[in-house]
C-alpha cells in the first residue's frame, strides 16, 4: 500500500469516526454552542455525553458487599494489559504469531519483544487522533505506524514486575477491563470520579491561560458543571480523600500539567476534581484533597475514609521514562502499610492504569458511544474476598469501579457509562476464608527527587495522521524546542 493511499484511508476513517460521534451527539443549547466552536474539530463534533438512563432509586447493596468498608483506588499510569500482563499464564495476552505491520498493508511487520534496559528517553503518544489510528476501527493493527516506533510491541514480565505478578497469583487479575476513552490522561481521569470527561478528549495543560483553555472543553466558566461521585458522598454522607502524592522540593523544570510536582488542591493532568466548580468553591470537599502522607498517618490513626483515590507523581507513576520498578515500589508500600493496617481486614483496593500509553493491545475495546471505550489496561483487585489467583474475564472498565461504590454505599448513577458498567462482582467471593496479607519486599528508600531525565518528546507516526506531526519511517523521532509536559 502506497503512503498516498495509506493517508487518504487513515484520514478518511478518522472523518468517518467523526461523523458518527457526530450523529450520536444531541444538539447542543445556543450558548454551549458557542462555547464549542473554539474547541478542536474533533472534539467539537464528537461531542456528546453518554445517555442519560431514567433516574431511578439508589442501588440495592448485593449480599455479602457490606463486609468491604473502605474501598481504595491506585491509579498509576500510561501501560495497556499486553504491556504488562501479555504473557501471565492463563490471562488473554499476546495471540500466537501477532506480528503488527510497520505500515498499513505491509508484510514487514514486528512481533512482541521483551523491553530491555536502557529505556527509550521519549514518550509513546497515545492522543485522540494517535489511538483511534492504532485501533483503525477495531482492527487493533495500527500500533507501530501510527505510534512510529517499534516499541510499542515491548512488553514486561514477571521478572520485571514481580509485586504486581504476585499480586495477580494471590488476587485477582482482570483481563478484560478498559480505559474509558480512546485518549490521554486527562479526559480519563475525569472519567474515574464522573463516569464522562464532558466532551474532553485531550489533555490542557497550560500554566499561564489554564482556565480559558478548559473554558474551550467545560460546560460553564466555573469549570465542569456535570456531577461528580464525591458530591453523590457529600450527599449520602460517605467518607472519602483524593490522596495526591505532593514531593518536598519545589519544581526544577516546567511543570504546565502539575505532574512532576503536583500539588492536591491544584487541577493537575492527573487530579481533575479542582475542575469542578461544585467541589472548587467547597471547603468541606477541598479539604478532602490532601497530601499523600495523610494516607499513612490515617492508617495508623484509624482515620482512613470509606474511599480512597491514591495518585502519584510523575517519578512513581509508571509513565515513561519512569522506570516501572519505581512506581512498583512506590504501589508496594502503599498496599504493605494497608496490609500492616487494622483495615486489611475490611479493605479492597483497585490497582489500574489510567490509559494504554500507546503500548500495543491485541482486543479491541467495545464503542459504547463517541468517545469509547479505551485500550485495555491492567487492574489488579486486592482483598481478603478477591477470589484467590483468579482471572476475571468479564468486560468491565474505569466506571465499573465507581458502579461498585454506588452498589456498596446504595447511590444513584452519574451516566450511561456507570449504570451499564460491569460490576466487579464476579472478582469477590464472601464466603470464602479471608485472604491473608501478602507483605512484599521494597526499597526502604525509593531514590530521591528529579532522577527522570525527561526529554519532551514523542515519537511521530509513519504514516500521515491528521492533526499529527510526521517523520520517516527511518528517521528519528523529532523533538520539540521546548519542553513539554507528557500526554
Amino acid at each position: 500500500m502506497s503512503h498516498q493511499h495509506a493517508r487518504k484511508q487513515i484520514g478518511a476513517g478518522l472523518i468517518c469516526a467523526a461523523a458518527l460521534a457526530a450523529s450520536a451527539a444531541a444538539a447542543p443549547p445556543p450558548a454551549r454552542a458557542r462555547r464549542q466552536a473554539a474547541m478542536h474539530p474533533i472534539a467539537r463534533t464528537a461531542l456528546a455525553r453518554p445517555t442519560q438512563p431514567r433516574p431511578g432509586p439508589a442501588r440495592k447493596m448485593p449480599a455479602g458487599l457490606a463486609k468491604i468498608r473502605h474501598i481504595i483506588w491506585i491509579i498509576q499510569e500510561n501501560h495497556s494489559f499486553d504491556n504488562y500482563f501479555g504473557t501471565y499464564p492463563g490471562a488473554n495476552g499476546f495471540p500466537p504469531q501477532v506480528c503488527e505491520p510497520k505500515l498499513p498493508g505491509s508484510r514487514d511487520c514486528v512481533r512482541p519483544f521483551h523491553i530491555a534496559r536502557p529505556l527509550p528517553a521519549c514518550d509513546l503518544s497515545h492522543e485522540w487522533a494517535i489511538a483511534h489510528a492504532a485501533y483503525d476501527h477495531g482492527a487493533m493493527d495500527g500500533f507501530v505506524w501510527a505510534e512510529g516506533t517499534p516499541y510499542t510491541m515491548g512488553y514486561y514480565d514477571g521478572s520485571d514486575l514481580p509485586s504486581y505478578w504476585a499480586y495477580a497469583r494471590h488476587y485477582t487479575l482482570a483481563d478484560r477491563f478498559f480505559s474509558s476513552l480512546l485518549g490521554p490522561s486527562m479526559p480519563n481521569h475525569v472519567y474515574t470520579v464522573a463516569a464522562q470527561s464532558g466532551g474532553l478528549i485531550t489533555n490542557v495543560c497550560n500554566p499561564r491561560h489554564e482556565w480559558r483553555q478548559l473554558q474551550k472543553v467545560m460546560d460553564t466558566p466555573e469549570g465542569f458543571d456535570f456531577a461528580s461521585i464525591v458530591s453523590r458522598f457529600e450527599a449520602g454522607g460517605v467518607s472519602w480523600k483524593y490522596y495526591v502524592e505532593q514531593l518536598k522540593q519545589p519544581p526544577r523544570i516546567p511543570d504546565p500539567c502539575h505532574v512532576f510536582h503536583p500539588r492536591p488542591k491544584q487541577l493537575g493532568l492527573w487530579n481533575p476534581l479542582p475542575g469542578f466548580g461544585a467541589i472548587r468553591h467547597n471547603p468541606q470537599a477541598m479539604a478532602r484533597l490532601v497530601d499523600q502522607r495523610q494516607y499513612y498517618r490515617d492508617l495508623r490513626q484509624g482515620t482512613l475514609p470509606q474511599v480512597s483515590w491514591l495518585i502519584p507523581a510523575f517519578q512513581d507513576s509508571e509513565h515513561p521514562p519512569a522506570p516501572e520498578r519505581q512506581g512498583m515500589w512506590y504501589v508496594t508500600r502503599l498496599i504493605n502499610a494497608l496490609m500492616r493496617s487494622r483495615y486489611w481486614r475490611d479493605s479492597v483496593v483497585f490497582l489500574t492504569w489510567d490509559d494504554y500509553g500507546g503500548f500495543y493491545d491485541h482486543v479491541a475495546p467495545p464503542q459504547l458511544d463517541a468517545f469509547g471505550r479505551g485500550p485495555r489496561v491492567p487492574l489488579l483487585i486486592i482483598s481478603p474476598f478477591a477470589r484467590r489467583g483468579y482471572i476475571d474475564h468479564a468486560a468491565a472498565g474505569l466506571t465499573s469501579i465507581l458502579r461498585f461504590m454506588e452498589l456498596r454505599f446504595g447511590l444513584r448513577h452519574l451516566t450511561a457509562r456507570d449504570h451499564y458498567a460491569g460490576s466487579l462482582l464476579g472478582a469477590f467471593d464472601f464466603q470464602q476464608p479471608p485472604n491473608p496479607p501478602l507483605i512484599l519486599p521494597a526499597p526502604a528508600n525509593l531514590p530521591p527527587e528529579h532522577w527522570v531525565t525527561y526529554e519532551g518528546c514523542t515519537y511521530t507516526p509513519y504514516v500521515f495522521i491528521p492533526g499529527v506531526r510526521m517523520h520517516p519511517l527511518t528517521g528519528p523521532a523529532k523533538r520539540p524546542a521546548k519542553r513539554r509536559s507528557p500526554e
